[in-house]
């Protein structure tokens, strides 16, 4: 199926007669997760092949040398364009330019809430940094991804769930079943993982779930953390994309706070976490290893990424007395392969042995019962005990 057809059936299952209202809910909730109310549904309209007109007008350029984009999704609130990639990548600055007219169309006609791109893609990939120069990369020499103009989201992650919730509530007439059926059993075939990748899943899946009950009320009121009171932990959907091309770092994260219990900000936008997470090397622009590790990140909520910049973390840390003096002196050096990465540590198994889940034959080797799994997670919390004691006592 190519990217055409398959963004033809996702219009005609959106736009459907009999179900469309409802599809578009399902669609808010899997995919957009915009938490849109009854009345922003009612007035959305679904546009396939959305030309960019006001762009065009403003440069004066003919509508015809424009991209469209594949859909477009207009309420009384918001514009939202949705961009899908099977294999192939983005032109020169199509998402910049999508961007740019919502932008427009969101001023001439007042909408309330900012334009967001949603970039759909089977490998989980952010758009490629000549296609979102501006919008999904910020100024040059800034190491960090902007996500707040830009969401990545996958056909594992969020299409498929969405299209199996529609097939649950499947329409009367036979050409539309027949076509969402069509659609699901693509999208199935081509999110598979092998059964090794699976099992390895399922290992992660519990051994994120063990860790996460270990930081209990007790345990972080001692070593000063709160519980990351935003999306679900990142491991739950991180997990299902690990196996994927794109970025992937299915992790646990919490605030850290001061001895009164406060939110460390270290800006108004800027706070302060800590975190354990697993990488799966994809898109590593940082060449960061694989291995899980535990860490303390900075946080900016104006473009929901950590802070990456050498000179941005000396300016926000050095001196401070908030992280020992000690690791914000390591990333200055080591700088771009840390990542936003602050005291990054190295967790090991109850053998000692590094955990590289996306080495599958190690893991299913290395996490052959539950046992193993809650020797592991023991170990590793002695590790991160003795890291959160330097962020405590210095």
């Amino acid at each position: 199926m190519q990217e055409t057809e398959l963004t033809n059936l996702m219009y005609e299952i959106l736009s459907n007669p009999e179900r469309g209202r409802l599809y578009l809910e399902l669609f808010d909730k899997h995919v957009l997760r915009l938490n849109m109310s009854p009345d922003e549904l009612d007035s959305a309209k679904v546009h396939e092949q959305y030309p960019t007109k006001l762009l065009a007008e403003k440069l004066n350029i003919p509508l015809k040398k424009t991209k469209k984009m594949d859909f477009a999704i207009i309420t009384s609130r918001r514009f939202i364009p949705i961009e899908v990639k099977i294999e192939s990548g983005s032109h020169k600055g199509q998402c910049d330019n999508y961007l740019y007219e919502a932008q427009l169309y969101t001023d001439k006609h007042s909408l309330s809430e900012p334009p967001i791109l949603y970039y759909l893609t089977l490998q989980g990939y952010f758009p490629e940094r000549t296609s979102a120069t501006n919008t999904g990369y910020g100024d040059s020499g800034d190491l960090a991804i902007h996500q707040d103009k830009i969401i990545k989201v996958t056909f594992r992650t969020e299409l498929l769930p969405w299209l199996e919730d529609c097939a649950a509530h499947a329409p009367e007439n036979s050409y539309c079943k027949d076509n969402l059926s069509r659609l699901l059993t693509f999208v199935r075939e081509i999110t598979q993982r092998t059964k090794p990748q699976l099992q390895v899943e399922e290992i992660m899946r519990k051994f994120f779930i063990a860790l996460e009950k270990r930081f209990d009320e007790n345990f972080c009121r001692k070593y000063h953390l709160e519980f990351y009171t935003g999306d679900e932990q990142p491991y739950h959907r991180e997990i299902l994309k690990f196996f994927f091309k794109g970025h992937s770092a299915p992790g646990i994260n919490f605030f850290c706070t001061n001895a009164s219990g406060n939110v460390i900000k270290l800006e108004p936008d800027k706070e302060l976490l800590f975190g354990v997470e697993c990488y799966n090397g994809g898109e590593n622009d940082f060449r960061r290893e694989r291995t899980l590790f535990a860490d303390f990140a900075i946080y900016d909520n104006s473009i929901n990424n950590c802070v990456c910049e050498r000179t941005d973390v000396k300016r926000l840390l050095d001196g401070k007395n908030i992280l020992p003096q000690d690791f914000i002196e390591e990333y200055w050096q080591k700088g771009k392969k840390l990542a936003g990465c602050i005291g990054l540590t190295e967790l090991h198994d109850a053998h000692n042995n590094t955990i590289d889940f996306y080495d599958v034959d190690k893991t299913l080797r290395q996490f052959r019962t539950q046992e193993d799994i809650a020797r592991a997670v023991e170990h590793i919390m002695i590790e991160i005990k003795k890291l959160l004691r330097r962020f405590i006592y210095g």
